[in-house]
């Protein structure tokens, strides 16, 4: 007859109650996302060029044209990437989470610090969007799933955010947030190195000025971004952390300088947080009909990874 130790016995109770635990969580996030699914956002916006304007005088990637006092005239296409100044969220204080953000696809708790996972884009290239276009996004749930990492257990979380002009589809965004417990510390960890030779690079510093600004043009209020406080104490950052959406925007900022061929697709994962006062390593190299993107960090790790195809 088999005899168990204690100390097995302990064992095999702790992993089932992980796996009830875990099986918990899955009905949870399987719940929300039936009930959450039926919600459809419906938001309006006009582009105009004093937005424009404004961003480009945030970025250290944006093209002089658009800087200064210079605004972008009428009929002008919108950068990729740069629609992210519009659809601002129209949300009073009181209704936002605990973190500053929107509470619309928040999954249930334990889930309840958000971080940027990464964002794809699809572009219908024979109808960009331009200044002077009147706007309209459609805002909703993909998909969502728990997954085990290396903090535990986390919900990703897929939503779509597809937007069209006055002459029908033009582009559609599907952004992937990560939401931990708030028992999850974030710590260092080993990071992804990569032996990638760029074609081409930029290297910035992200100030508090940068980020304050982009925080104020995409009215978001999420304060990992710009309460030092929070970052630190509450989310266990050593910083305040650059905005994953203005990552992804100066890759494809960086890419624009390089070729004047239209975007078909672009995605891109952030794989380690980047921080204020850091500097940061924009690369790309061109690989057939697409181009591999990357930012590597101030300690030498890659902290971004994004693909491109050009029409």
């Amino acid at each position: 007859m088999l005899k168990i130790r204690p100390c097995w016995k302990q064992t095999i109770q702790n992993l089932r109650h992980i796996r009830h635990y875990s099986s918990t969580l899955d009905q949870l996030v399987e719940e929300w996302q039936t009930r959450t699914k039926q919600l459809v956002i419906t938001t309006h916006d006009i582009i105009t060029g004093s937005r424009l304007n404004l961003l480009a005088n945030t970025l250290p990637t944006a093209h002089v044209d658009y800087g200064n006092s210079e605004w972008p005239k009428h009929g002008t296409v919108l950068p990729p990437g740069w629609h992210h100044v519009y659809f601002p969220p129209r949300t009073q204080e009181r209704d936002l989470a605990a973190d500053g953000y929107e509470r619309e696809f928040f999954p249930p708790k334990p889930f309840c610090q958000r971080m940027w996972a990464g964002a794809s884009f699809q572009w219908n290239t024979k109808n960009p969007l331009k200044v002077g276009d009147e706007i309209t996004m459609r805002t909703y749930l993909d998909r969502a799933e728990v997954r085990m990492g290396r903090l535990g257990q986390s919900a990703m979380v897929w939503i779509n955010k597809d937007i069209d002009n006055q002459l029908g589809f033009s582009m559609r965004e599907q952004r992937c947030l990560v939401y931990h417990s708030e028992q999850q510390v974030h710590v260092n960890r080993a990071g992804i190195t990569t032996n990638k030779k760029p074609d081409f690079t930029m290297s910035i510093v992200p100030t508090s000025i940068l980020l304050f600004r982009y925080s104020a043009l995409t009215f978001n209020s999420h304060k990992i971004h710009f309460d030092h406080e929070y970052a630190t104490s509450v989310e266990k950052h050593p910083a305040c952390l650059v905005h994953g959406p203005l990552s992804g925007t100066l890759l494809l900022d960086l890419l624009r300088q390089q070729t004047t061929k239209e975007l078909q697709s672009f995605e891109y994962k952030c794989l380690a947080p980047l921080y204020v006062n850091r500097e940061m390593q924009l690369c790309g190299r061109k690989v057939s009909n697409r181009y591999e993107l990357w930012i590597m960090n101030d300690t030498g790790y890659m902290a971004v990874r994004g693909s491109a195809t050009l029409v």
